[in-house]
């Protein structure tokens, strides 16, 4: 994951183990030398369904590029610009599925592509976000952001909420793009290069931040509801006191998990926000649920089952231990992963078991790969994008 410090007011970005730029401090070593590619059980494996290519991949700028699925719809964007639309329905062409429509944006995407409905909502890296007609591509509105986003819109009732890196969560009307309220929080010096994704329900917004808070906001006004440390910093530099919130809360039958970096693990109350449980679990991904278990991929790539009642360990899965893990997801009833070097992990959920594994693309995945139904998406670091179904041996 790398990280955003500002020194000298300027920007740098660099790898969370590599060299600051601008003549800033150095980091630390690599603290994660990644695992070799452990066995696995041969009981599952990814049947291939198409390969393309999406443009011109986010590389080293540590861009999450998500592209958009829903139903027989799937949009792409990559760093320099380029959006494509495709009908995955439409197969009669020799590449696979019908190209709607592309064009070339002034700037490179910023972030994932959220698709509701018949709009599409693109986030760029000049701070703008873009509302497209599906099915012709036309704009339909755009505005100036506070600041890049690094993390996709969240739609609900019309009501379009998107975190930007200064720490803004702005709340704007889907059909207009007219701002309806705005919430600000304060930025630490050094940050994760990347936000938190809000969490939305019909009376709240549920929104992290990098200076460790986890915020409850009022939907309709913006007012805070309540507020809760996730992570509280602590040592002498900015580093050791680097937190961040940096994944999506997880909102599920009145109860909230969130995780956060060189913080915890919690589950609150989502109404008001006193703490349920907490584990000391570094992570910077979102976390999921499977059955009565929540599953997270801790910053070394370790991958967690804990008890959502009470936060207690169910399994703990250290084979991929170092590989710089994506957040999980589930297809079907199978766990994946995919990881630095372009691997998709397929694990059982219920024991923590690797059951297959299957190459991509070696210059790695950083994207949270996407489900829709029985499909799953991903997209490589340099913008190669794949569409894959579950096959059980």
């Amino acid at each position: 994951m790398p990280l955003m410090l500002r020194c000298g007011g300027q920007l740098a970005v660099a790898a969370f183990a590599g060299l600051l730029l601008l003549g800033c401090n150095s980091l630390p070593e690599p603290q994660y030398p990644p695992n070799p590619l452990p066995q696995h059980t041969n009981q599952a494996d990814l049947s291939s369904e198409w390969r393309d290519h999406s443009g011109f991949g986010d590389r080293w700028r540590g861009y999450d590029l998500q592209p958009a699925l829903q139903d027989n719809w799937l949009i792409t964007g990559d760093a320099q610009g380029r959006i494509q639309a495709f009908d995955l329905d439409d197969r009669r062409w020799p590449r696979g599925p019908r190209l709607l429509w592309q064009d070339q944006l002034d700037s490179g995407v910023s972030a994932g592509i959220t698709l509701h409905q018949t709009q599409v909502f693109i986030p760029t890296q000049n701070g703008e976000l873009i509302a497209r007609d599906l099915h012709s591509g036309e704009t339909l509105w755009e505005v100036r952001l506070p600041s890049e986003a690094l993390s996709p819109a969240q739609i609900l009732e019309n009501r379009l909420v998107i975190q930007t890196a200064d720490g803004k969560l702005t709340t704007l009307d889907a059909t207009t793009g007219r701002t309806l309220w705005q919430y600000d929080s304060l930025v630490p010096l050094l940050t994760l290069r990347g936000t938190g994704t809000p969490t939305l329900s019909s009376t709240h917004v549920y929104a992290g931040f990098a200076n460790g808070r986890l915020v409850a906001l009022d939907s309709r006004t913006g007012q805070v509801r309540w507020e809760a440390a996730v992570a509280q910093p602590s040592g002498r530099t900015d580093l050791e006191r680097l937190v961040d919130v940096d994944g999506q809360p997880l909102l599920h039958e009145g109860a909230l998990y969130v995780t956060s970096y060189q913080g915890q693990t919690r589950a609150l109350d989502a109404f008001t926000g006193r703490s349920r449980w907490d584990r000391d679990l570094s992570s910077y991904h979102s976390p999921l649920i499977h059955r009565q278990a929540l599953i997270v991929v801790d910053e070394a790539s370790r991958i967690h089952a804990l008890d959502m009642r009470s936060g207690a360990s169910l399994w703990q899965q250290d084979a991929l231990f170092g590989r710089s893990l994506t957040a999980p997801v589930l297809l079907e009833d199978t766990l994946v992963v995919a990881d630095f070097q372009g691997y998709i992990h397929l694990i059982d959920p219920t024991s923590g078991a690797l059951l297959g594994r299957r190459g991509f693309d070696l210059d790695g995945i950083r994207a949270t790969p996407v489900v829709d139904q029985d499909r799953l998406l991903v997209h490589s670091i340099r913008g190669r994008i794949g569409l894959f179904t579950l096959k059980k041996r």
